[in-house]
């Protein structure tokens, strides 16, 4: 059971669980702290043009329940309609290739220059570690001299933990542009409380894609289509390891079909930046990243709306 009610300041209908009743809740739309109710109370629907549908990045999974496919892109399902849940919630879903395709791009013109400025931050940094360790690499070859090599490999190591670091406050950014939520170039500095969880994770998953390749190469291309969306269950949702390889392959089987199309289309946008020079990689690089982000949200059953067109009464995740 939840608590519903509604914002004093914005009218916004609220969600919380039972557990918060007493407290203080932040309204994910104006940001203003309001007390929690012992019991539901009446709630009143905001106007569309002030709600905000997407809410936050933290609540409670709704239990789960498969919808069925309804374009030849997902894999077929069987089973009654599945309305879309909440901001943050769970229900596995068939997701439709076509309308995360035409959303993404929706969600990507207004972000272009964030997401840009973002995906150029992650290419510098980049980068700028494989300069200095190729330099220090090169003395080290040339004087025969050990500390270099250490220093080195440290150095490699380094730039894999900040490009993970980077990542994570990526893909927050792709999935509030998914969302239309705010974005900002801070963002991208912002992984620090899933970072373990998803280095964690990452190593998890590393391994059972060797194990799996290792497997005459079928079986690791499964693993990947089956559970490629664990990442994003541990970065928006902040899942431990094995839950979200729980969740991931819980849409994934459900979607097996779109992420072959989702594979197929980023590698022929990636092949349309490099030929635009390479320089086109900035542009089609992150528009990438948001299709991704949104084709998670659609496979776990949300559906993300444009300002404006709002579902009123549809509770809020209060955090």
């Amino acid at each position: 059971m939840a608590i519903q009610f509604n914002c004093s300041s914005c009218n916004a209908v609220l969600r919380v669980s039972d557990e918060s009743a007493g407290k203080s809740a932040r309204c994910p739309t104006c940001q203003s702290v309001q007390p929690i109710p012992a019991a539901s109370t009446p709630i009143t629907p905001a106007p569309a043009s002030g709600e905000d549908p997407f809410g936050a990045f933290k609540s409670d999974f709704n239990d789960p329940a498969a919808a069925p496919s309804s374009n030849p892109y997902a894999s077929p399902v069987s089973g009654g309609t599945a309305p879309a849940v909440a901001s943050g919630g769970y229900q596995p879903t068939a997701a439709d290739f076509g309308e995360v395709f035409s959303h993404s791009w929706q969600a990507f013109k207004p972000n272009v220059w964030i997401l840009v400025g973002a995906t150029v931050i992650v290419f510098g940094l980049s980068f700028a570690f494989s300069f200095v360790g190729g330099i220090i690499n090169a003395v080290a070859e040339q004087n025969n001299q050990t500390e270099l090599f250490l220093v080195s490999g440290l150095i490699s190591l380094l730039s894999n933990l900040v490009n993970i670091f980077v990542g994570i406050g990526m893909a927050r950014i792709c999935l509030a542009a998914a969302r239309f939520q705010p974005t900002s170039i801070g963002m991208l500095f912002g992984g620090g409380d899933v970072f373990l969880p998803v280095l964690g994770a990452s190593i998890l998953f590393g391994i059972g894609l060797v194990f799996g390749f290792l497997l005459l190469i079928i079986p690791g291309l499964i693993f990947l289509l089956l559970m490629w969306p664990y990442y994003y269950f541990v970065v928006d949702r902040q899942c431990g390891a094995i839950e979200s390889f729980s969740r991931a392959f819980a849409v994934g089987k459900l979607n097996w079909l779109t992420s072959i199309v989702l594979a197929v289309a980023a590698m022929v946008i990636s092949l349309a930046g490099l030929l635009a020079l390479g320089i086109g990689l900035l542009f089609t690089g992150p528009f990438i990243g948001v299709l991704a982000a949104t084709t998670y949200l659609m496979m776990k059953g949300e559906r993300p709306m444009q300002p404006g067109m709002g579902q009123p009464g549809v509770g809020q995740p209060a955090f």
